[in-house]
């Protein structure tokens, strides 16, 4: 016969699980941030997009891609994802194609992704690791940088 406490133990044991597949796939989509340097002594537009995209990675954690474009800069990094209570900590892993510069190792902790109320308000904190913005006056961590984009789909 099982006994009520038996019950309650298993019914933890559930929605400890629930909870934790819950706060993976929650951070699940597509992220961007856009730098606007305004133009350089040439006159040519300093822009810079980041694209980060953060999916299942088929043996039941995150993986991510981060991606930046722009003026003198061609990234594709291949990540691990980590979610850590709030935050969504960001791994590289590898190259992808295209890249101008290979400043990474394996197991560098890129960047961190908070979230966190402030003024009543959810918001999306950065925390720069070893990949910070390219522009001097975006470079302070635990702002808002990263934005996550609804209407894009991120299955890999």
């Amino acid at each position: 016969m099982i006994t009520i406490s038996r019950i309650l133990q298993i019914a933890v044991v559930l929605v400890s699980i629930a909870t934790v597949v819950f706060a993976q796939t929650d951070w699940n989509g597509h992220y961007a941030f856009h730098e606007d340097g305004g133009k350089n002594a040439s006159g040519i537009a300093v822009l810079i997009s980041h694209e980060l995209s953060v999916f299942d990675d088929g043996e039941g954690g995150l993986a991510a891609s981060l991606e930046s474009n722009g003026f003198q800069t061609s990234s594709n990094l291949v990540c691990s994802a980590k979610v850590v209570g709030p935050k969504l900590m960001i791994y590289f892993q590898t190259y992808g194609e295209d890249n101008m510069f290979e400043p990474y190792t394996a197991g560098d902790l890129l960047l961190t992704l908070e979230r966190k109320t402030e003024k009543g308000k959810s918001v999306l904190l950065t925390h720069w690791g070893k990949f910070t913005a390219s522009i001097p006056r975006n470079e302070k961590s635990g702002k808002v940088y990263f934005t996550k984009e609804t209407n894009v789909k991120t299955s890999r």
